[in-house]
């Protein structure tokens, strides 16, 4: 099971400081609320399903609530009990965590009945058997209808928790079975924080990880030491600017050259889109609010030379690409026929 870097992370934030009394969780205060007075008052539930954003801090508050339901303590989780210190350390023997083998893969019926043969024996060293079931809107419908018996038939000693973008990507007997707790994205100013007192990063860096990430604090971490995802980004602000600077040949080149990588076309288009969404703010005087402030200056030159609605042209024109792609289309002459409904701005420095 994929426990490290789930327990790893848990294990950096408990050894600096007090997350949400004691909860090693950035944010999501009323869900924490929500399970602390559940343990409080024994009201725990079988079964719960954590949506929101991917990287937004679902598995680690699954994670967190699988380390209360087993912690020795009166007030758990304390961190400090054997049941904590094994969770910490992802080696403890009641709680499991199953997903698809990749990101966008499928998660299949065989490993939920693997699951359930392990639920079918008592805990060995806690209160509950505890399954942490991530991504689950990746699971094919064999594998959901397959955990539906265990929804249906509860044993009291046995926990689900599901994790999931969203509920409707799942089918409904299974969300009606379930506790639903949908995660917001964090604040600007929360992120920030978290990232300079927890991760001492440079406020300048801080500040630029917190607007990129959109509230996914799971991906501001990440990118504090894997700079992959940044670099791509640089390169495909860079590649905008340069085409928007660009003649039509160079478009074509571009295009020539973006349709290679389909996988990696996807995430260039997203990062696309928050730069026309910066330019429309930009040409409309909002530039407080934009996301990619470490470009700010290109940003403002260009808004300069183009109006509102030539930004929100190319801002739909993007999110149109985006759809077209999802729909197998001819991947070339999409991103063709993007570029050129850009607008050409004479070349700047």
């Amino acid at each position: 099971m994929q426990n490290d870097h789930i327990s790893a992370r848990i294990h950096i934030m408990t050894q600096r400081d007090t997350f949400s009394a004691n909860w090693p969780v950035i944010g999501h205060n009323w869900a924490i609320d929500q399970f602390r007075r559940a343990l409080q008052f024994e009201r725990t539930r079988h079964a719960y399903l954590i949506t929101g954003p991917a990287s937004i801090g679902k598995t680690t508050l699954a994670w967190a609530l699988a380390t209360a339901l087993n912690c020795q303590d009166e007030t758990p989780p304390c961190g400090q009990c054997r049941s904590c210190k094994l969770m910490a350390a992802g080696s403890h023997s009641d709680v499991v965590m199953i997903e698809a083998e990749q990101v966008g893969g499928t998660l299949k019926i065989e490993q939920v009945r693997d699951l359930q043969h392990g639920l079918a024996l008592r805990p060995y060293e806690g209160r509950f058997k505890i399954a942490i079931l991530r991504r689950f809107h990746e699971a094919n419908l064999a594998a959901q209808n397959a955990l539906l018996k265990t929804l249906e038939e509860p044993s009291s000693q046995v926990v689900l928790i599901l994790t999931a973008e969203h509920g409707d990507l799942l089918l409904p007997t299974i969300v009606s079975r379930c506790q639903v707790l949908n995660l917001r994205p964090l604040g600007l100013e929360e992120t920030e924080t978290a990232l300079r007192n927890y991760w001492n990063v440079e406020p300048e860096q801080a500040t630029l990880l917190a607007r990129l990430s959109g509230g996914r604090i799971g991906w501001a971490i990440r990118s504090i030491t894997n700079t992959a995802e940044l670099d791509l980004r640089h390169e495909s602000v860079n590649a905008l600017e340069q085409a928007i600077a660009g003649t039509r040949y160079e478009r074509f080149q571009l295009a020539e050259g973006l349709a290679k990588d389909k996988p990696t076309l996807l995430t260039v288009l997203d990062i696309w889109q928050t730069y026309w969404r910066d330019l429309l703010l930009a040409t409309t005087g909002s530039q407080a609010a934009l996301v990619n402030i470490d470009h700010e200056p290109t940003i403002l030159q260009i808004a300069s030379a183009i109006t509102p609605n030539d930004a929100q042209r190319a801002l739909e024109a993007t999110r149109r690409a985006v759809t077209q792609l999802g729909q197998n289309a001819n991947t070339r002459l999409c991103i063709e026929v993007l570029l050129l409904d850009y607008p050409f701005v004479k070349p700047f420095q």
